[in-house]
């Protein structure tokens, strides 16, 4: 997308903070919440739901049991009663761009075509700051800043966005994290030390700096991720950006890479992320293959190119 109009969204819509909240299987509620919106009188029979491209969210542990209560057809208020969980884990968004607009640059930042990228960034909220504090200046040690990364938060993840305002389109070019990735590589050298006779009590260094750091709260606060963040970080990320798309920018149709379309047209020749990102993830949350690029990328001649030589290449697309 053009620098101009990433630049007006984001003072458009960039506050100090923007809290978001999720939980486990969040997401199914507020596909069918919007899905409810577009259909006559707003309600959507279950029987319908049960044919459709949604089927699957009728059978998650969080809305299975209650069908039985939402008379044979959903809408609006009843999710909005069945939107909460205790257990809900507060985060920070937060918008930037990525990428430039010069042609020559276009190769190296892997957007799907020239120009610059919308970034929604996933921080972490100040429960995670808290545990992470005993860590001491640490915060090398779980970003790559050459990433879309904030610089004032800690990010969890990230997603790439190219949005097309004439066509009323989106592509997700990539979600994205560091901080787990990093934090896994921590706890296996740190289980080392310890395996090697190393106690909670002690200080080990670490990485190319030799970072001083507290053994066994270290290994605590990588577990506390591990088990809290890992589960559901990809599903929060995904539904924090379907979302702002939505009910933000008022975009209709969204896209997402497939696995071989993400290669294909951001060049990616090796160290390709986790498949499950491209594959299971996106038909979680009822995305379909489809056959069609988005026209604005067939707008730029190389991408036209790269389409008439792989006609077998496919994206997904979220259903309406």
């Amino acid at each position: 997308m053009q620098k101009a109009l990433a630049d007006e969204i984001v003072a458009c819509l960039q506050g100090e903070r923007t809290v978001y909240s999720y939980y486990r299987d969040r997401y199914g509620i507020g596909l069918l919440r919007h899905h409810c919106r577009q259909q006559p009188g707003r309600r959507a029979p279950v029987a319908a739901l049960r044919r459709s491209a949604y089927a699957g969210l009728l059978e998650k542990p969080r809305l299975k049991p209650l069908l039985a209560t939402c008379g044979g057809s959903l809408d609006e208020a009843w999710l909005n009663a069945a939107d909460y969980d205790a257990a809900q884990m507060p985060f920070i968004l937060n918008l930037a761009l990525w990428g430039d607009e010069s042609r020559s640059k276009w190769r190296w930042q892997q957007t799907s075509r020239p120009g610059v990228n919308l970034v929604l960034q996933l921080n972490f909220s100040g429960e995670h700051e808290r545990l992470f504090a005993p860590l001491g200046d640490a915060d090398h040690l779980f970003t790559c800043y050459s990433h879309p990364v904030a610089r004032q938060r800690h990010t969890l993840a990230w997603a790439r966005i190219d949005i097309d305002w004439a066509s009323g389109s989106a592509l997700i070019e990539e979600i994205q994290n560091d901080w787990l990735r990093y934090a896994d590589d921590l706890e296996d050298w740190l289980l080392r030390q310890k395996r090697a006779g190393a106690g909670d009590q002690d200080v080990v260094k670490y990485g190319y700096r030799k970072l001083p750091l507290p053994l066994g709260q270290s290994l605590a606060y990588c577990r506390h991720l591990r088990e809290r963040y890992q589960p559901i970080w990809a599903e929060a990320m995904l539904w924090a950006a379907i979302d702002f798309l939505r009910e933000e920018i008022g975009i209709a149709h969204i896209y997402y890479h497939s696995e071989a379309s993400g290669r294909l047209l951001k060049r990616i020749g090796h160290s390709a992320p986790p498949r499950s990102l491209y594959t299971e993830l996106p038909r979680r949350f009822c995305f379909q293959p489809t056959a069609d690029w988005p026209d604005f990328l067939l707008a730029d001649k190389a991408n036209a190119g790269l389409r008439r030589q792989n006609p077998a290449v496919g994206m997904f697309r979220l259903a309406a």
